[in-house]
């Protein structure tokens, strides 16, 4: 069996969601894939360590995270970049000067912290640990990772980005985080020796989108995105319905 190079994103492909509950076919799947020789690694826009944290549940010892601004090969981080701070550290005026809520997470580490207790009801439950310091000055930043903005879609299109890159969260919350995971991972296979036609994408969201027509094999999951699904090479089914399982399946992978 050829040996292929697996990248999954996280949210909606592996786990439930945005619960990083893994359905117990997807569990298997994965087993049975390395049990086979294949090379099985994350391609997510969450944080370096909260990557870490899904990795180290689920055996992956290699990722791209950071939407492709860092790389862990072997458990150990080879690269990570921040946000362009000063840009941020300008967005996050431009929003206290709106009223809008914001939270940053200026660490590698699961947690955001704000001066603006407004941000606080919207804070998802089931992401980072958010901590609210009325002392907090952003203006001091030398790194920032994360900006979340607490605004609808309607509020975001009267913001002015400046050219920074956002991903939509949730109906309430609205990040600010790098899209490139095509470039982490384009990164982490030059480092390896991978060569284009063993490379095989999993995802389900529009931050997926830069990961396909890349000249890798790409598969959609039921759930993804219909812009996702258009460019897919192959749709699978949904991820509770036993959709990793199934695709593997169905190329001979397991």
């Amino acid at each position: 069996m050829q040996k292929k190079y697996f990248f999954f994103d996280i949210d909606g492909t592996l786990s439930l969601g945005q619960t990083m509950v893994m359905p117990e076919s997807a569990v298997r799947c994965l087993e049975q894939l390395r049990a086979n020789g294949h090379f099985t690694a994350l391609a997510t826009g969450r944080l370096q360590a909260s990557a870490a944290w899904f990795a180290a549940q689920h055996g992956f010892e290699n990722f791209v995270a950071d939407g492709g601004y860092s790389l862990t090969i072997g458990g150990e981080i080879a690269e990570m970049r921040a946000l362009p701070v000063a840009d941020c550290i300008a967005l996050i005026g431009r929003l206290e000067a709106a009223g809008i809520p914001w939270a940053v997470t200026p660490v590698n580490e699961r947690m955001c912290v704000t001066s603006d207790e407004r941000y606080l009801p919207f804070a998802p439950p089931e992401y980072f640990p958010t901590e609210y310091d009325p002392m907090f000055d952003y203006r001091a930043l030398n790194v920032l990772y994360k900006v979340n903005i607490a605004c609808t879609a309607e509020q975001q299109d009267g913001i002015d980005f400046a050219g920074l890159p956002t991903v939509r969260y949730n109906p309430d919350i609205l990040l600010v985080e790098p899209v490139e995971k095509q470039e982490g991972i384009r990164r982490m296979i030059e480092r390896l020796g991978i060569p284009d036609r063993d490379v095989v994408i999993f995802g389900d969201g529009t931050n997926d989108v830069c990961m396909f027509g890349q000249g890798w094999l790409s598969v959609a999951m039921g759930n993804a995105r219909d812009a996702l699904k258009r460019m897919a090479d192959y749709v699978t089914d949904p991820v509770d319905q036993d959709g990793l399982w199934n695709a593997c399946k169905h190329f001979g992978w397991i």
